[in-house]
């Protein structure tokens, strides 16, 4: 990640420099204890602690680039934005036939092994 200032809706550009300085490794309850009121900017939503994300965790990090990749993976889904939302042209996917169907079908058609119509192609 080699210092990132944003990535997936976090904005790292505060949480940095404290994490450059912090002495590894260390567990999660020392980082809690040491620096568990700073705060994690996000792009689509209110800045979260590093206690919200870590406090319940049990782990040691070896490098501030751990911590980073902790702190992606324990963020919660709203710091990216609108689900499946890009910025880069063109149309919305069209749904095929095959994916409407199976939409369609329920636990008790799956679990009774209902053909799909690329089951019943296929035969």
């Amino acid at each position: 990640m080699d210092d990132p200032a944003r990535v997936e809706g976090v904005d790292f550009t505060s949480i940095n420099p404290v994490l450059e300085d912090v002495s590894y490794p260390i567990s999660t309850e020392e980082l809690v204890d040491q620096h568990g009121d700073r705060e994690i900017e996000r792009t689509n939503a209110d800045a979260v602690t590093v206690e919200e994300l870590f406090g319940y965790i049990d782990d040691t990090f070896d490098s501030d680039e751990s911590v980073r990749q902790m702190v992606l993976s324990q963020m919660p889904r709203d710091s990216e934005g609108r689900t499946n939302y890009s910025d880069r042209g063109g149309s919305t996917p069209v749904e095929t036939e095959a994916a409407e169907e199976a939409a369609g079908q329920t636990t008790a058609d799956l679990e009774q092994a209902a053909p799909t119509s690329d089951d019943r192609r296929n035969s």
